[in-house]
């Protein structure tokens, strides 16, 4: 008997280690905001937009970022960025890397914030990171904001603030938002979104830039091409933009970029367009650019659970 209890606190006490539950933490809250990231040097004025809209809302909580590609963290770490970054964001951890470091210096409250568009694969991605973390720390505390796409309500909300911001736009012809795509079940948010803004206007269009997801077909640049052809009369100039956090590399290159590829299924947005006749013009902002749609997100924060 002796020996068996013997044996059973040595386990406890390995199990209690591999947990952690024998680390003195701290009693700081923290938030970190989670996004794919960028090594382009114009999104990291961005990032620093929708850093000031979260400290401004949550003044006296550290607030810091944590990128999931490991392609663009390893170029920020190796100083590869596009451009000159000029230390904006010096935040160049892994989520899980920059919530084990909070934990050793004293944040025992984390409220990790999705700077995500859709609650789609990169989303889930963070839940099991956390959930990680969670197993790891069981007595670190944990809620979890949304996407900005996550509900209807939040759909009819940035529909409007988009349409807003392109009342110009729209007037001179159709208005064209590239999304992601992905093939979760989440890619029907940006069909959604679509439908809210041409509920406003019919000349705004969703599409994406991969044409992966299960709205694929319908979102793809060519099924818009051929929505605008039907358009009486044709119109003569069309506007693209990114409907993505930042005006990365998507935007620069598949949405707005001369690739000189003879093969439509290569050809950038703006390519596909000219070939058709349309005189294309770009707005080159992501969405963290906009204070309304920062917004959105932050009041997600607020009601992380």
């Amino acid at each position: 008997m002796l020996a068996i209890t013997a044996s059973t606190l040595i386990f406890t006490a390995c199990d209690d280690k591999s947990n952690n539950n024998d680390i003195t933490l701290g009693d700081k809250n923290g938030i970190l905001l989670v996004t794919f990231g960028s090594s382009y040097e114009a999104p990291q004025a961005t990032f620093k937009n929708m850093s000031n809209a979260a400290k401004t809302k949550f003044t006296n909580t550290e607030i810091r970022w944590g990128f999931t590609s490991d392609i663009i963290l390893n170029k920020l770490r190796q100083g590869n960025g596009e451009g000159e970054l000029n230390g904006i964001i010096i935040d160049n951890d892994t989520p899980e890397e920059a919530l084990e470091t909070m934990i050793k210096e004293g944040y025992s409250k984390f409220t990790v914030q999705s700077m995500h568009v859709i609650p789609g694969e990169e989303f889930d991605e963070m839940i099991e990171t956390v959930e990680a973390i969670k197993t790891k720390y069981p007595r670190v505390e944990f809620s979890i904001g949304k996407p900005l796409l996550d509900s209807e309500t939040d759909i009819k909300a940035v529909a409007k603030v988009m349409a807003a911001k392109f009342t110009t736009q729209i007037t001179e012809g159709p208005v064209c938002f590239m999304g992601h795509g992905t093939p979760h079940m989440a890619d029907s948010q940006y069909i959604k979104l679509q439908n809210a803004l041409q509920a406003i206007n019919p000349n705004f269009f969703v599409g994406t830039v991969e044409g992966i997801g299960f709205e694929a077909e319908t979102t793809s640049i060519g099924n818009i091409i051929k929505s605008l052809n039907a358009i009486s009369p044709k119109p003569n100039k069309v506007t693209i933009t990114p409907l993505m956090s930042i005006a990365g590399d998507h935007a620069n290159n598949d949405m707005n970029g001369v690739t000189g590829e003879t093969d439509p299924a290569e050809q950038s947005w703006r390519e596909r367009l000219e070939a058709e006749g349309y005189t294309v013009t770009d707005v080159m902002k992501g969405l963290g650019d906009y204070d309304e749609i920062n917004a959105i997100w932050m009041s997600h924060l607020s009601a992380a659970e």
